[in-house]
């Protein structure tokens, strides 16, 4: 689902986020939705899935009413057994849903409260195959009277009927396993329907995957979709009104064809067909830099409702209207398709996995439009000035999970991690976590995240999701520099953060910092920040006017020019001491500390993004680095920084190699 920042009063100002929509929607939209979050609270506290059985296999054929509200039918689920001598399983069914009968080898069943028990024939054994299928009717409910099987209308009163299933809602109109540990290999659905025009149009029943028939039962139709790829349950979806289908197909840049469709209301299908053109170059854009669609042996479709926000359900997205105006809304669901419904959070506890990866890809289409600029100024709607964490530490209490933090905060958390790995390792590890088998149409946690970020990028990054991900708030850099008769410049930087808010003392980053010439032009040079108050000396060929930290916001901070901090050039040898040559340098670069007296343990040498590329112990006075990273590989000609760490302070050096 996709962000909207409001705030929520309920007991406390809450920073409340929930959909895909960056205009303002009533506030009576979120007292509902806090209703229906706390159906969440009640039945997840409840019920929390039978995780002795694994779900392979739903086939859900059902009757909806469309002129009052009623649903029944038969589903049928396969399972594999995961505990041996298993004689029990338990199936969510809210309890205004009916079960007249299940039928396979079961003994008995009832139902308690939102559970169906089913008590089979025999002891089952870990990896046998058992399908059950259960009958069911009944008038359903909503939870919170907002979400479930929703009716409304559109135009002169005609009816839409869709579910609202996020994140614990699939049972309140299907029986099944509910929530995102367990995702069946795939989903068929027969809806059947009154085979009736509305205002001139066909009634049509939507959802997963393909529509490989259409049944005419003479009075009635039945709708027969099949899709055959892992879904979570709450991803599964029934749309039903007089829609228009307008379509395209979709040729990809990796050989991939497959339709776009669109179902919309016929009052909607001019501004709809408008607000659709360019979703072609946004599939491109990010089939490009996160892989092949997922889905593409289907389709990629989108579904009118005229209320609501949006839900990314798999294969076909529902979202209010598909006007222009609700563009980015459309590039944050479909960013979904990638990071939410392929790739699905492990448990609510990683809600930001989700949320944050879709909220960032509307930045990056804002960076393929209209340039680094653009994205800078996307992503300054992402700063997050609350507290909490993006590791959700109450998941039981599934309200939390649609907080603002985990849509704004969460992108914000992608875009440092793109900022310490810099641009080519974080692009490479990006694609690579999108296309990994280990997480591919399977779940994932911010652990397995970051394992593959830093299989991908060779860089350890427990500091950084230890600092951003379970840990909250932000630094705030206060700072001051000097520069001496030998254009030494001698910058300090303190994290106050401590003493004025009482957030942890330190968060430790690289931090680019520009210097400003007095004569015009500025250098930026990287350091790396993991000290309350650090002192850095860099030598500057030019006088300098001005300093700023961070130009281009790569982290969320605060920063502050105090010249009341002390800044010194006394108590420590210049880093004119440390001589490097040849600069620039195309084989080997000498560096020679014969003028230093405390020399520390070793140098390390980044590259211009921050990124660790080897250390040098130092055993004498003369080291020699031959231009190659920690793995002893040849690195590119380029930008790099010399770093010595003393005592009193740390040694920056800018060097260039060219060969």
């Amino acid at each position: 689902m996709y962000k909207n920042s409001i705030l929520f009063l309920f007991g406390l100002v809450i920073s409340f986020c929930l959909m895909a929509q960056k205009s303002s929607i009533q506030i009576d939209h979120y007292k509902n939705e806090y209703k229906t979050f706390k159906e969440f609270i009640k039945y997840s506290q409840i019920v929390k899935g039978d995780t002795n059985i694994d779900v392979k296999f739903y086939y859900i054929d059902i009757e909806i009413g469309v002129f009052s509200p009623w649903v029944g039918g038969e589903v049928d689920i396969l399972f594999e057994v995961l505990a041996n001598s298993l004689d029990e399983v338990n199936i969510s069914l809210n309890s205004s849903l009916t079960v007249s009968n299940v039928s396979g080898p079961v003994s008995n069943f009832y139902q308690d409260n939102d559970v169906i028990v089913i008590q089979l024939d025999q002891p089952y054994n870990q990896g046998d195959l058992v399908e059950v299928t259960i009958a069911y009717s009944g008038v359903p409910v909503l939870a919170g009277g907002y979400k479930g099987l929703r009716y409304e209308t559109h135009g002169s009163n005609e009816p839409i009927i869709a579910t609202l299933s996020t994140p614990y809602l699939a049972h309140y109109w299907y029986p099944c396993k509910d929530g995102p540990q367990d995702k069946p290999d795939s989903v068929f659905m027969d809806i059947t329907i009154p085979d009736q025009e509305v205002n001139g149009q066909p009634l049509m029943a939507i959802s997963n995957g393909v529509l490989e028939n259409t049944i005419d039962n003479g009075d009635t139709k039945t709708f027969q979709w099949r899709h055959r790829y892992p879904v979570v349950t709450y991803y599964v979806m029934a749309a039903i009104s007089n829609y228009v289908l307008f379509s395209e197909e979709y040729n990809g840049p990796n050989g991939d064809s497959f339709p776009l469709d669109y179902y919309v209301f016929q009052e909607s299908l001019g501004i709809s067909q408008t607000g659709v053109e360019d979703l072609p170059e946004v599939m491109d854009f990010f089939s490009e830099v996160f892989g092949p669609y997922p889905f593409a042996n289907e389709k990629y479709g989108m579904t009118q409702l005229g209320f609501y926000g949006a839900i990314e359900n798999q294969t076909n997205t529902i979202q209010n209207n598909l006007s222009s105006s609700w563009f980015y809304t459309t590039v944050h669901e479909l960013g979904h398709m990638w990071f939410g419904d392929m790739i699905t959070l492990s448990n609510w506890h990683h809600s930001w996995l989700n949320e944050g990866f879709a909220t960032y890809s509307e930045a990056l289409w804002d960076e393929h439009l209209y340039g680094f600029s653009g994205y800078k100024a996307h992503m300054v709607g992402n700063e997050f000035w609350n507290g909490g964490t993006l590791y959700l530490e109450n998941a039981s209490d599934t309200f939390n999970t649609f907080q603002s933090i985990f849509y704004s905060k969460g992108a914000y958390a992608v875009h440092m991690l793109r900022g310490v790995l810099g641009d080519d390792a974080f692009f490479d590890a990006l694609l690579d976590y999108a296309q990994d088998p280990d997480f591919m149409y399977k779940n994932a946690s911010t652990e397995d995240m970051q394992e593959s970020f830093e299989n991908s990028s060779g860089i350890d990054l427990d500091f950084f999701i230890e600092q951003w991900v379970y840990d909250e708030y932000w630094p705030y850099y206060y700072y001051n520099f000097g520069q001496n008769s030998n254009n030494d410049v001698s910058l300090v930087i303190h994290q106050a953060q401590e003493e004025l808010y009482g957030y942890r003392p330190v968060f430790e980053m690289p931090i680019q910092v520009k210097f400003n010439y007095a004569n015009g032009g500025d250098t930026i040079v990287k350091i790396w920040n993991d000290e309350q108050t650090q002192q850095f000396s860099i030598y500057l060929v030019e006088e300098i006017s001005t300093v700023v930290i961070d130009p281009d916001k790569w982290i969320l901070r605060k920063t502050q020019f105090d010249p009341g901090i002390s800044v010194s050039f006394e108590d420590h040898k210049s880093n004119q001491d440390i001589r490097i040559y040849p600069n620039p340098f195309h084989e080997n670069l000498i560096i020679d500390l014969s003028g230093l007296n405390d020399k520390g343990q070793s140098i390390t040498i980044y590259n211009a993004s921050g990124q660790l590329i080897s250390t040098i112990p130092i055993r004498n006075d003369r080291l020699i680095w031959n231009g190659t990273d920690l793995s002893g590989k040849q690195v590119e000609d380029g930008i790099y920084f010399l770093e010595l760490k003393t005592e009193v302070e740390t040694f920056s050096k800018r060097v260039i190699l060219k060969r």
